[in-house]
């Protein structure tokens, strides 16, 4: 009896495999990405994210509500300021809802202390939440396995990870508005704010700014966050490839914020969605930059697994991708 030939799906199947091949063979940084797709998928990453991805998109309600305590408490101290706002509010808004707005703000002022502390607990519960999820999907990408849990520990580190990251995206936003404002205001100093092309020198020192602040953010998650064994200069390349994919995903973003900016329905229903998504997505590539940083030839020779601090080998991941 004549051996079943193969159908058509499998017979395309088996090309697409080999013309794959091909290209892994042919170009080392494709296989590379090939490498590192398949730690992505077999430590769940899409699934590590979305827990991170909760938690964040949690923790900007509670971060809404400090804001609003922010200026409630700058409002209560400054009777005029509050008269200005609120004729400007009647203004722009006439009728019942600049009356209702108003009276909204006043509830705010005058209820600031409670908003905020409500706010501050939700922020660290939300924060705690999100941290500890980042660090056990880091360290599942990296090992293989997550560590042992150890709460007072655990915990602690998360607390201080969580403060520090934010005083380095405040540090970040300060440094890069400052350095925009003094680039500008020494070009009209010297009289090269007009000369065609110079006006783009601001633009570029804020992404010079923006992109060494993530390339400080992404060794911190590769090195710190999952407690690899790795030197610095080991990580820097997955460093450098995840600022710049960061960076191209806030160009993204902000893009698609201008798309729905004229749209009220879409920019009061799809921001909220565009915002849960976009926070998907850069996890997902933190993660994935994890994946591809760990399957580097100078820390994996193989493409296989890579040791973890104590010098066991963390599950290996076939290099077939």
């Amino acid at each position: 009896m004549a051996p079943e030939r193969p159908g058509w799906t499998d017979r395309v199947g088996q090309r697409a495999d080999a013309a794959l091949a091909g290209l892994r063979r042919r170009w080392g940084w494709f296989d590379h990405l090939a490498r590192a797709g398949g730690r992505y998928q077999r430590n769940q990453g899409d699934l590590l994210a979305a827990g991170v991805t909760y938690f964040t998109f949690l923790g900007l309600f509670p971060v809404l509500l400090l804001a609003a305590s922010v200026i409630g408490l700058v409002l209560a101290g400054d009777a005029l300021l509050q008269r200005e706002l609120y004729s400007a509010i009647r203004e722009a808004f006439p009728g019942a809802t600049g009356r209702s707005i108003v009276e909204e703000l006043r509830g705010a002022v005058g209820a600031a202390g409670v908003v905020g502390l409500i706010g501050l607990v939700g922020f660290v519960y939300a924060g705690l939440r999100a941290m500890d999820k980042l660090r056990v999907g880091m360290e599942q990408i990296w090992k293989g396995r997550v560590d042992e849990p150890e709460f007072w520990r655990d915990n602690v580190q998360d607390l201080l990870a969580l403060v520090l990251l934010g005083a380095v995206g405040l540090l970040s936003l300060a440094l890069t508005g400052i350095a925009t404002l003094a680039t500008a205001w020494t070009l009209e100093r010297l009289g090269l704010d007009e000369v065609p092309g110079l006006s783009l020198l601001t633009t570029v020192v804020g992404l010079a700014l923006a992109l060494g602040t993530d390339v400080v953010v992404f060794l911190w998650l590769l090195k710190v966050v999952p407690g690899t064994p790795h030197r610095l200069p080991d990580l820097l390349p997955g460093a450098l490839f995840g600022a710049a994919g960061f960076e191209l995903m806030k160009l993204l973003g902000s893009f698609y914020l201008s798309l729905i900016g004229n749209s009220v329905t879409s920019s009061a229903l799809g921001g909220a969605v565009g915002i849960l998504v976009w926070i998907n997505l850069v996890f997902r590539f933190a993660f994935f930059t994890a994946a591809w940083t760990a399957t580097l030839s100078r820390l994996s020779p193989d493409g296989r697994g890579v040791p973890d601090g104590r010098g066991v080998p963390a599950r290996e991941v076939p290099a077939s991708g």
